[in-house]
């Protein structure tokens, strides 16, 4: 005889109370695609159809059927994410061509637990796209991550393997010809990108030169061979006859200042946007008059010996480009070093040519159960519902949970799927909807249920390009938009205005349908050293709701004084409102010379705007020399406009409560604030009845006849959203009074 049972233990086959049935394979590989659902804050969005109760509903997603309620904590809908990261380390060497001579790489696979409370264990991480790193398989198993520092996470490194693609393209091209500017157009530096591209794609044609003479020989131009050239040669869109021109020139005449044209261009291959791109180019001591030209993104300044481009965001694909001029004078034979070039960036998509996590799952601490309850009024009649309760720091995703009929091991009496039920938030409970079961025995019911915590995939990388120099053997504006509901602009946004100062990402609110002005100012400031002759402003993407001023509406400042504009120089073409100033050199008012600053404001009329209307527009600031050089543009921060949908709600109330003897009351008037918006100016009236004295207030009312004699009036300033202010005051009956009679509320 076996000791204790435990013969019959080995029979009895083991339940397990996670994961899916045979019968739901379905549910199963929906929920495996949601593995790779990630949460890049700790914050659960959750819909409540019914606010009226202090629960949220959830609903089958196929059949819209109540399903179950969430009860928050507190209200808290916040909880920690199971941190995923792929850290990178890039520090690439490259020559002027953009040939990579050296790639550093140090990547870091962590996966983190960031709560000082919770273990989470069962840690299934599945990546995808490894080839190129020495990562040995895409699934990595985790037994537990603990809470203190020396076990909380797990780290790994792993290196790149075989020939690796550079994902930032850097390239400086130089230019010392008269033409310069118009060699070194967007569309043939764009075209040399494909070629640079394609070179850095095909890892057999990527090759580093030995000799850097071989490189500068190559493209040495005799000047006096440059001027016989014809006129023809340059094509009128802006793009240059490649085979007759080499983009790049490295000769200088000797005892003549000569004016160097550099041009910086960059393109991103990662996946997603880089983020605090920063070029610092060095200028060497030989180089004087340094102009920046323009750059199509970011901002550019000069920093003692180096200019510094500065991009925010820079996405896949598109090339943007610095300008800039500096003189350079040779009184001897000796080479002139132009300057390296260091770059710094930080992505957010792997540098290792996609790496990317794929899956992730992981558990940690949780209770489920069924409440089994039987009726007072009818034995062995149960009420049952399943309940699951987040009691970690984390969110945790309810995957699945199925509740089987003891009866009937097939039969579900909960069934959800894995969409069901949104992210749980730490704290909060689920609870089933509630059903009957009878039974003269107690019921046990098999359960199934899937959870995960949520994890937040960050791909962390830290780049940094150095390029090499080569030796050679101007005109700019900047400016500012800012919007104002007022028609007298205040000092402060004006000085901000004619210093150039952007006003990024502002957001100026309207009301909904109403009529509303919002002023303009534009600000154009000519930061270069060459006086303009011409300058064009446009404003693009006017509508019915957002329109455009008419003529007489427009006013200018020329260096603070304002001037009169000719109405023909205003015009309104296609929803695009265009201001020119033509030959300024005939003008009263001359030439726009450095360091002015023009100032253009105008009301932009909103008419009646639907709820959520937005107005993001784009402005332009174009200018150019006499005579023509390369035409400049910018495009300054422009503040959107949106209306916002606000309306006031509010409650009234009063209440009749009999105190002290008969024939006194105590009169409660409240008002609630339901809205979302700050009301001003309410007032509270209440008129007391015949045959009663008042008094004891509150707050002090003022004394009116304006519903018959003894109206009580109280003046509220503001009442802020979900505030609620109440009023009380006595009354006491004298003769022959009618109590009912103060219920009346006006």
């Amino acid at each position: 005889m076996p000791l204790f049972g435990k013969e019959e233990k080995k029979e009895k086959k083991k339940v397990k109370t996670m994961g899916w049935d045979e019968e739901d394979k379905e549910e199963a590989l929906e929920a495996e695609g949601l593995r790779r659902v990630e949460m890049d804050e700790g914050r659960v969005e959750l819909i409540d159809r019914d606010s009226s109760t202090p629960v949220i509903e959830t609903y089958d997603e196929d059949t819209g059927n109540l399903e179950g309620q969430i009860l928050l904590k507190d209200g808290n809908r916040q909880g920690l994410l199971a941190l995923v990261k792929i850290i990178e380390e890039v520090n690439v060497e490259q020559n002027h061509e953009a040939d990579i001579e050296s790639i550093k790489f140090n990547g870091k696979l962590n996966v983190e637990n960031p709560s000082k409370n919770d273990r989470i264990w069962d840690i299934d991480l599945k990546l995808k796209n490894i080839d190129s790193t020495d990562l040995e398989s895409e699934e990595i198993d985790i037994v537990e991550l603990g809470t203190e520092d020396d076990n909380n996470i797990d780290s790994r490194d792993f290196k790149l393997t075989g020939e690796v693609k550079n994902q930032l393209i850097v390239k400086e091209y130089i230019n010392t010809l008269p033409n310069a500017d118009e060699i070194l157009n967007p569309k043939d530096i764009r075209n040399d990108f494909e070629r640079i591209q394609a070179k850095s794609t095909d890892a057999d044609s990527v090759e580093t030169l030995d000799d850097e003479e071989e490189l500068i020989e190559e493209f040495e131009v005799d000047l006096e061979d440059e001027e016989e050239e014809e006129d023809d040669d340059i094509f009128g869109n802006g793009g240059t006859d490649v085979e007759e021109y080499s983009l790049e020139s490295y000769a200088i005449p000797i005892d003549k200042e000569n004016t160097v044209m550099f041009a910086i261009a960059m393109k991103s291959l990662f996946k997603k946007p880089i983020k605090k791109v920063i070029v610092t180019k060095q200028i060497p001591s030989d180089f004087s008059n340094i102009s920046i030209i323009d750059t199509t993104l970011g901002r550019a300044e000069r920093d003692g010996d180096k200019i510094v481009w500065t991009i925010d965001s820079l996405k896949p694909e598109n090339i943007e480009i610095l300008k800039f001029t500096a003189d350079v004078l040779a009184r001897t034979i000796d080479s002139k070093k132009t300057g390296t070039i260091k770059a710094r960036y930080e992505g957010i998509s792997s540098f290792a040519e996609g790496l990317e996590v794929d899956k992730f799952d992981a558990y940690t601490r949780n209770k489920f159960y069924v409440d089994t309850i039987e009726r007072d009024e009818e034995p062995e009649v149960w009420d049952c519902k399943l309940v699951f309760e987040n009691t970690s720091d984390f969110i945790l995703h309810l995957l699945n949970a199925d509740v089987y009929s003891p009866d009937d091991k097939s039969k579900k009496l909960v069934d959800v799927d894995p969409k069901d039920v949104p992210a749980l938030p730490s704290g909060a409970k689920w609870f089933s909807e509630p059903w009957e079961y009878k039974s003269a025995e107690i019921p046990e019911f098999r359960k199934k249920l899937e959870f995960r915590v949520m994890p937040d995939f960050q791909t962390i990388v830290n780049g940094t390009i150095a390029i090499s120099d080569v030796e050679l053997s101007v005109a700019s504006i900047k400016g500012a938009v800012a919007y104002s509901i007022k028609d007298d602009f205040p000092d402060k946004i004006r000085e901000k205005v004619s210093s150039g100062v952007s006003t990024e990402m502002e957001v100026i609110n309207v009301p909904t349908f109403r009529k509303k002005d919002v002023y303009a100012s534009l600000s154009i400031h000519n930061n270069g050293s060459a006086p303009l002759n011409r300058i064009k402003i446009s404003q693009s993407r006017f509508t019915d709701e957002f329109q455009p001023p008419e003529n007489d509406e427009v006013t200018v400042l020329w260096d603070d004084d304002e001037i009169d504009i000719s109405p023909d120089a205003i015009s309104v073409r296609n929803d695009v409102l265009e201001i020119s100033f033509e030959d300024l050199r005939d003008a009263n008012t001359g030439m726009f010379e450095p360091d002015s600053v023009l100032e253009i404001q105008y009301p932009i009329h909103c008419v009646k705007p639907t709820k959520d209307a937005r107005f993001e527009s784009d402005i332009t600031y174009r200018a150019n020399t006499y005579p023509l050089s390369q035409e400049l543009e910018y495009m300054p921060d422009v503040p959107v406009i949106e209306a916002l949908h606000l309306r006031r709600k509010f409650r009234i109330g009063k209440e009749v409560i009999p105190v002290g003897g008969l024939g006194d009351y105590e009169i409660i008037l409240t008002v609630e604030n339901i809205g979302e918006m700050t009301l001003e100016s309410l007032v509270l009236m209440d008129k007391v009845p015949d045959s009663f004295e008042y008094g004891d207030y509150s707050m002090e009312p003022e004394i009116t006849d304006e519903v018959g004699e003894d109206t009580l009036k109280w003046t509220i300033d503001t009442l802020e959203s979900g505030e609620k202010l109440e009023v009380t005051y006595e009354i006491s009956g004298k003769g022959e009074y009618h109590p009912s009679e103060a219920q009346l509320a006006l």
